[in-house]
């Protein structure tokens, strides 16, 4: 799975990008491999926003989190997304039946 990381308006800490990595990381296990996200982090007026785009299983799925600990939107962020493959991969699951 290929992870592109995008950071505007602050430097990107190592620490911070192999956190981004490693929980990102966690949503291959639903695409074996044939899957690419693209992870925006921003510091903007209102407080850090991430934004994550999973491109897998022939469909596009967005998740985007507003807070103040870059950390916890990333987290948040993940579930948001891992809730939404899990949930169009058990449709996928069901047609077959």
């Amino acid at each position: 799975m290929q992870i592109n990381i995008t950071s505007r308006g602050q430097a990107l800490s190592e620490h911070l990008q192999h956190y981004v990595e490693e929980k990102v990381g966690k949503l291959e296990k639903y695409v074996q491999g044939n899957g690419e996200v693209h992870v925006v982090l921003e510091r903007g007026t209102t407080g850090q926003v991430v934004e994550i785009t999973f491109h897998g299983l022939h469909k596009t799925m967005h998740a985007r989190e507003i807070g103040d600990n870059m950390q916890a939107c990333v987290d948040k962020a993940v579930t948001k997304i891992e809730t939404q493959v899990r949930k169009h991969k058990d449709k996928l699951t069901d047609k077959r039946s």
